[in-house]
Formats: C-alpha cells, sequence, structure tokens
C-alpha cells in the first residue's frame, strides 16, 4: 500500500508540473511529507459543485482539483494581495512546512527585521510559522517579499494584508514555540505538515455552496458545520448551523490526550458525515483536522484561508454578525447591510444578544472594568453606559475598579489603568485576583460532570442487560444448567464487572476489594 500511495503522489505531482501548477524549480521528495503539501499548496483550490451525501474519496477530490486545474485560466487562480496605500498596515499569515534547523531561521528573520518597524506577534516551529503582526507599510511588505520571493523554504507563501492608522500591535514578539497555536498535548504528534492528513480546503465560493445545499438538504446525511475558534468569537459572529463552542478557549477543545477525544458537537456522529470545519485565518482548522482524521473522521472539509478569505472575497452569504480579530480592530464587519447595526464604538453588530439585558449586542468586546473579574464580555450601548464598563451591577462596587488606558486602539498590558492619587498602582500591586481561575474551575467542573453523567448511562445500560441475561436464565433453567453456557455466562458477567471497575476508578476498585478481603 505504501509503495503504491507514493506512485499516485508521483504521478500527481507530473500531472500538476504538465499543467504548470508546481514551479518547475521546486523538486520534492517524491512519498515525502513536502511532495504532499507542495502538490495542495500549489494548486487551485477544491471546488465542491454538488453536495453527495456519504463519504467523500480523497483520490476523487484530487482529480477534480487537477481537472479543474487545466481549465481555470491563471489569473483566477489563487494570489496574494495589493500593498495597501495606508501609511501603517496588518499583516497575516501562516506557512505549514518541515523546518529541520527552527532557531537559525529566527535568527535570519531577527536579522532582517533589524530596524524595522513591524510589532506583532511571529511564531517559528519544527513544522512552520505562523504570524500576525503588521506595522509600516513599506516594511512590512518588504518582509513578507523577502519571506516568499526569496526563502525557498516558504515558497508558496500566502499572506492577507488590510490597512491600518496606526501600529496595531504595542510590540515585536518573534520567537521560538514548539506549537505555532495552543493545543491540548501539543502538535508535535500531529502530522500537519502533510497535506493528505489535513482537511480537503475549500475556496469561498465553493464553501457557500455547500453551506447552501446543506440548509436546503431534507434528507441524507447533513454535514456538521463546526466552530473551532474560543467560544466568545463565535458571539461576535458565525456561520449558520455552527453551534457555540463549550470551550472558551480553542487550547481546551478536546484531543487524544483529553479526557474525552471529540468535542461535544461531534460526539455520536458517524465519522462518514461530512465535517465543514472553519476559523478565522485557517490555522486552527488545519491543525485540529489532522486530529479528527485520527478518530477516523475521512469526509473532512474545511474553509481556505478561514473567515478573513470569506469576508475578503465579498461573499457575506450564511454568515451572521462580525468578525473577531486579535489586533487593535478586534472585529471587522461582513460585506453585508446587515452587519452594519446601531452606532457603537465600532458600529458593529454582534451574532450573539447582549449578556447584560440580551437585547442587540454591539462590538467589540471589553474586559469588565473590575480587574478582579476581567471577564470579556459583549453588551449593547445601554449597558455599556449604565454598569460603566462593568459586566454586571456587583462589579460595580468592587474594590478595585481601574478604567483599562487604550492608546491607538491598543489596549496596553493589564497594569496600564488610569486611577487617582496612587489607588491604580497600589490596587496593581495587590495582584490580578482569581476570577479567571474560578472560571476556569468551573467549566473543568462542568465538563467532568458531563462525563459522570456519560459514565453512569453507561453502567445503567450495563445493568439492564444484566436483567435480560437473568431473566432469560430463569425461564431456561434446563439451558442454564449446561456447564458451557454456565462458562460462558461468567465470563460474560466477569468482563461487564471489570468495565464497571474501570468506569468508577481505581479507587472504587481499591475499595471492593479492602471490603472483600
Amino acid at each position: 500500500m505504501a509503495g503504491r500511495g507514493m506512485l499516485l503522489r508521483s504521478c500527481r505531482l507530473c500531472v500538476a508540473r504538465v499543467l504548470g501548477i508546481l514551479p518547475r524549480s521546486q523538486t520534492p521528495v517524491v512519498g515525502s511529507r513536502l511532495a504532499a503539501w507542495s502538490l495542495v499548496q500549489a494548486r487551485p483550490l477544491v471546488r465542491v459543485p454538488q453536495l453527495v451525501p456519504g463519504p467523500c474519496s480523497l483520490r476523487s477530490v484530487t482529480q477534480r482539483a487537477v481537472h479543474e486545474a487545466a481549465s481555470a485560466p491563471s489569473e483566477a487562480r489563487p494570489g496574494n494581495p495589493t500593498p495597501p496605500a495606508s501609511s501603517h498596515c496588518i499583516l497575516n499569515f501562516y506557512h505549514l512546512v518541515d523546518i529541520p534547523r527552527p532557531h537559525e531561521v529566527l535568527e535570519q528573520h531577527r536579522a532582517f527585521l533589524e530596524g524595522r518597524e513591524v510589532r506583532g506577534r511571529i511564531y517559528i516551529s519544527h513544522q512552520g510559522i505562523n504570524a500576525q503582526c503588521g506595522g509600516v507599510t513599506a516594511d512590512a511588505v518588504a518582509y513578507v517579499q523577502w519571506l516568499a520571493q526569496e526563502q525557498s523554504l516558504f515558497e508558496g507563501l500566502r499572506y492577507k494584508l488590510y490597512p491600518a492608522d496606526d501600529h496595531a500591535f504595542p510590540r515585536l514578539r518573534l520567537k521560538f514555540r514548539p506549537n505555532l497555536i495552543s493545543l491540548a498535548g501539543g502538535m508535535a504528534a500531529a502530522p500537519v505538515t502533510d497535506a493528505q492528513a489535513r482537511a480537503t480546503p475549500l475556496d469561498p465560493l465553493a464553501w457557500k455552496e455547500m453551506l447552501a445545499q446543506a440548509q436546503s438538504q431534507s434528507s441524507g446525511t447533513k454535514p456538521v458545520v463546526l466552530d473551532v475558534r474560543n467560544s466568545y468569537e463565535w458571539d461576535a459572529g458565525h456561520f449558520e448551523g455552527a453551534q457555540r463552542p463549550l470551550e472558551d478557549e480553542f487550547r481546551e477543545t478536546p484531543t487524544a490526550s483529553s479526557r474525552t477525544p471529540l468535542p461535544h458537537h461531534l460526539e455520536g456522529v458517524d465519522p462518514a458525515t461530512p465535517i465543514m470545519m472553519y476559523c478565522t485565518g485557517g490555522i486552527r482548522c488545519d491543525v485540529y483536522s489532522t486530529h479528527l482524521r485520527a478518530q477516523g473522521y475521512s469526509n473532512l472539509y474545511s474553509l481556505d484561508g478561514g473567515i478573513q478569505s470569506y469576508l475578503d472575497a465579498g461573499v457575506g452569504e450564511h454568515w451572521k454578525g462580525s468578525l473577531y480579530v486579535f489586533d487593535s480592530r478586534m472585529a471587522v464587519p461582513a460585506p453585508s447591510p446587515a452587519a452594519t447595526g446601531e452606532e457603537g464604538e465600532a458600529g458593529l453588530t454582534a451574532a450573539a444578544p447582549c449578556q447584560v439585558c440580551g437585547g442587540a449586542a454591539v462590538l467589540p468586546h471589553m474586559n469588565c472594568a473590575n480587574i478582579d473579574c476581567n471577564k470579556l464580555f459583549i453588551a449593547c450601548p445601554a449597558c455599556k453606559t449604565h454598569l460603566k464598563g462593568c459586566c454586571s451591577e456587583p462589579c460595580m462596587t468592587a474594590p478595585r475598579l481601574l478604567r483599562p488606558i487604550k492608546d491607538a486602539g491598543v489596549y496596553g498590558s493589564w497594569t496600564a489603568y488610569a486611577g487617582e492619587d496612587g489607588v491604580a498602582a497600589a490596587a496593581i500591586r495587590s495582584g490580578r485576583g482569581s476570577r479567571r481561575a474560578q472560571r476556569r474551575a468551573v467549566r473543568l467542573a462542568e465538563e467532568r460532570s458531563r462525563q459522570r453523567a456519560k459514565r453512569e448511562e453507561k453502567m445503567e445500560r450495563r445493568r439492564l442487560v444484566e436483567q435480560v441475561m437473568a431473566a432469560c436464565a430463569a425461564k431456561a433453567p434446563a439451558e442454564a444448567e449446561d456447564p458451557a453456557w454456565r462458562r460462558l455466562r461468567e465470563a460474560r458477567l466477569k468482563l461487564m464487572a471489570q468495565r464497571q471497575d474501570k468506569l468508577r476508578g481505581p479507587a472504587h476498585a481499591a475499595a471492593e476489594e479492602a471490603r472483600g478481603s
């Protein structure tokens, strides 16, 4: 099977070269991760003209992609944007590729950025690069063009540029990180640089078509629209049919190292069901889809370039609210009149209601002015004014009620608060407070409660099975006296008891053993 797979990949690369999809200067090793990655990164995105219930083979998807690559005009293929005319810009990109010596690559980036006005987060690991940064337009564009055009390791890099009035990030954080994104259990074991291990990317139009077909589908296997962002990002905006994530932060999303390996919205879902994944820029989908594929989900699709590409393409259908972003903008509107609502700080409506009164909320999010709470929430203009920046009335009388300082659209560190007569300094010296830890403890307790309920349900089902078996034995005494049947029944009961002990935990088993002795 391995030889056949390498032969298929070799054939696809040859076809790609003939069609001009793959640059001739690029010579990936056949059968390696780089070979598969190069083909998918260079080819046009997969189009899905018709949603067919049931599993979709990767081979057929690849054949459609090569066919459409031959027929599509070169100018229609995805490319990088034109630099904005503004003095400053925001630059976002990521690239998944094996980097044997990431620390050497990091020093090359540090040397190039020396003296240039580029700020933000740039992380490099053994599996690629992830950046949300920006600065003076000339410097930011020079950096990304140096990366895409002169660094062969990042050939085929795709990036996004957005105009800005000033710096969108307070400082530059250029560093090596073992994990490009925070994921439970880490990314090291995930084959993220292998394109065949990731979800099949869909361009914005194909994504819109697939969503429309899913919404109108009345029979067959309906796709699951999976939001793999933080829960508060869903509150700002989301696609139709996507349920709110139970996890406040993406790093809490279940993996193989978690108590349960699947998100709550995928529990009980047939692995052959089409899964449509999306996130802000695409990297979280690419990474998490490798975990879902390892769990047996073979019909995975992702929105290529994330929600940003969908909105940049001017496609606003099936999208509700605005997009939460991790820079000074905090939120951007969708290309639809529905995204412009009441006048607020940014004039952006949220998909979720006001978390105080239930009315129409206006973005951006804000942190509670009570630094012992610091809850991130959304509210309507009236509640923002009435509560004076707090999330609830009890927080308005808190002893450490401070106002965050916002300079040029950027919130400073949590120690940069306004106060009078040294009150702010004294409050800050006393520490952050424990409300954030308390909220996390509540979420963990809720997760443990859900897992306990599932274990109890399984134990109840097994108890009913035992009752049925006992009733059958009572009705057939002659059969029950048969030695072979009796041994089989004893083996089944022993197996059930072992499974129950495993579900109850080692502490229960030890207690039972002590009670028996």
